[in-house]
């Protein structure tokens, strides 16, 4: 039969590995959306930039905060 301790042991090594599993899970989720992550950020600084530069221009943004439609045509 098995001891106690080898139980308590058991049980130690279960609770490590459901730890580690965790991390390795949340790793693999932060490396999954990492390129999302990436695109997101530049389309920011993109919208950020086009505000600007409508600001610039003297284009008034609206309530919503959004200067208005546009539809460029180069």
């Amino acid at each position: 039969m098995i001891g106690e301790a080898e139980i308590q042991e058991l049980q130690d090594n279960i609770k490590e590995m459901e730890q580690e599993l965790l991390e390795k899970k949340k790793a693999l989720r932060e490396a999954k959306y990492a390129g999302l992550r990436t695109a997101m950020q530049a389309r920011k600084e993109a919208d950020e930039a086009i505000r600007q530069e409508l600001k610039d221009l003297g284009v008034q943004p609206t309530s919503f905060g959004a200067p208005f439609h546009y539809h460029w045509k180069f």
